[in-house]
């Protein structure tokens, strides 16, 4: 008996020593934290919002599974630093993963579509299973009003020095540009470097075009590397001061349209040749000043026989020629014969042949 006792006891001091190795935590009420980095841009009647889900409620639970988000604007004159969702009219419903970017696209109402220029915030908040909300996110702001026109028959046609883009022209405006956005197609067999600088060519790249003073309807791209694909797209985007706030007031995108920017333009023509004797070693030496094309793969050299009346003939082999020089060494004393020089790139576009010189080895 006193065994089982000193047991019981025993039993019991574990039971004590267990209660006392954490102090209780209230349940979580699966709040999640609010959203700090919330963004908003305009795109015609369109307003695409962008944020960062959070992983954690506010007690530092991690989330489970999908969260509720509830997305709503306010006009201007009904904002205030103190969010009140009275005053905030639902724009959608949505559910997004923990930790990972979220995005929603949103209608501008038509009221607010139209007329003159003003403002409104969006805001989102984040549920709990029970419908509660830890407050809203931060107030993302986007213009209102009439957008500028979108734009219309966008075409592309590729040129020695990039991509040439063509639109229907437009009434200038002030603080009124073309943001053109420009995304390289990784397509097999385009994984070329840029010819002009020989880096990797820029996945994506904005471009932008001054419409202040006159709408040309075209603008050239140089940074577009050739002998790649590229899809474009662009909008009108107006810049308007709204109450100290400068916002974009953008049309919608066009419609994209790709082009293969295949390099099709040969090299210059080779210029300054000129041609020297070489009684002693029987040869003709033929110099060039250098071609600067910074796709250039080298030269070929022609001839023809002016004393046997032969017609041209490639006397440089089937490789181009690298050095801005050559060497005839198959020539006859006494024979005169005249000579043309040709520039290749890359992708095998030859030049014109330069103006021809006439040359002679004396007899010896």
């Amino acid at each position: 008996m006193r065994n089982a006792a000193l047991a019981a006891s025993g039993w019991l001091i574990l039971l004590a020593g267990c209660g006392l190795a954490a102090t209780p935590q209230p349940p979580t009420l699966w709040l999640p934290r609010p959203v700090r980095d919330l963004q908003a841009t305009r795109a015609g009647n369109e307003v695409q919002l962008r944020w960062m889900m959070p992983r954690h409620t506010t007690d530092n639970v991690e989330l489970r599974g999908p969260q509720r988000a509830h997305i709503c604007w306010v006009q201007e004159q009904d904002f205030s630093a103190d969010f009140h969702d009275k005053l905030c009219r639902g724009a959608g419903d949505a559910s997004f993963i923990p930790d990972k970017p979220a995005e929603f696209a949103a209608a501008m109402p038509p009221d607010l579509g139209q007329g003159q220029p003003g403002a409104v915030a969006f805001f989102v908040e984040l549920e709990s299973p029970a419908g509660k909300t830890a407050g809203a996110s931060n107030a993302a702001w986007v213009a209102t009003g009439a957008a500028p026109p979108a734009v219309t028959g966008l075409e592309l046609q590729t040129v020695p020095d990039g991509v040439v883009l063509h639109w229907n022209k437009a009434a200038a405006e002030p603080q009124l540009t073309m943001r053109i956005q420009r995304t390289l197609m990784k397509l097999p067999g385009t994984a070329k470097p840029n010819q002009k600088n020989g880096a990797p060519p820029v996945e994506e790249q904005t471009l932008e075009v001054d419409l202040s003073r006159a709408d040309s309807g075209g603008a050239l791209d140089r940074d577009a590397a050739l002998d790649h694909v590229y899809r474009y797209t662009a909008q009108r985007v107006l810049r308007v001061a709204i109450h100290g706030r400068t916002l974009e007031l953008a049309s919608a995108l066009s419609k994209p349209v790709t082009i293969a920017a295949n390099d099709v333009f040969p090299p210059a023509v080779p210029e300054g040749l000129a041609g020297v004797a070489d009684e002693q070693a029987k040869v003709i030496d033929l110099s060039w000043r250098p071609d600067t094309d910074p796709d250039l793969a080298g030269y070929v050299v022609y001839r023809r026989d002016v004393t046997s009346g032969s017609g041209w003939e490639r006397i440089s082999g089937k490789a181009p020629v690298v050095p801005p020089a050559f060497e005839d060494h198959d020539v006859s004393s006494g024979n005169q014969y005249a000579y043309a020089v040709s520039a290749v790139d890359q992708d095998g576009n030859e030049s014109a042949r330069s103006p021809e010189i006439m040359e002679e080895l004396p007899q010896s």
